[in-house]
């Protein structure tokens, strides 16, 4: 049965990686990623002037049409690694403590019994900006950055920010 839940958790996730409707993307056009915006295109916006507009949010936020297939795949990729990690870490917490058990519901978690020490404090992101590399064909691509950590991010985070690369200037190896 428990790997049935993480096969339903996964497939939950997955489903996240999706495109944008009109309706919502018309609602809040700055809401949309560019990852939603390139999925839909890639998928076939419903109507030209829909596509148009997506095209038109893509280049305001200085992301080409043509990275957009490197957009998807990224996003999908860090999806696939997430759960698989996911997994691979409820897994073996389940093996380790016989008193642990592996839950779906809004979220997936472990829960036990035991008597166990907290975790360290995890370094978390407070602040993002944009940081801009080169693409495989040469082209700028941007990406946002947790300015704490480092780490890559959904672009919303970044929403509002000036497109510069003030934090980590010059431009990166290629983003893959």
């Amino acid at each position: 049965m428990k790997p049935l839940l993480i096969i339903a958790a996964a497939t939950a996730l997955l489903t996240g990686c999706a495109g944008i409707g009109a309706n919502t993307f018309y609602a809040n056009p700055a809401a949309a990623s560019p990852f939603e915006m390139c999925k839909t295109l890639a998928t076939g916006a419903p109507d030209m002037d829909f596509a148009n507009a997506l095209r038109m949010e893509l280049g305001r936020r200085g992301v080409a049409e043509a990275s957009c297939p490197d957009v998807i795949k990224k996003r999908e990729t860090m999806v696939a690694v997430g759960v698989a990690a996911g997994v691979v870490a409820l897994a073996v917490a389940a093996s380790k403590h016989h008193d642990v058990d592996i839950a779906v519901g809004t979220s997936i978690g472990i829960h036990g019994g035991g008597d166990y020490s907290p975790a360290p404090a995890q370094v978390s992101d407070r602040d993002w900006a944009w940081d801009q590399y080169l693409g495989e064909s040469g082209s700028s691509i941007w990406a946002c950055r947790g300015i704490q950590t480092g780490a890559l991010t959904d672009p919303s985070r970044c929403e509002g920010k000036p497109l510069t690369d003030t934090t980590w200037p010059g431009q990166n190896s290629p983003f893959r």
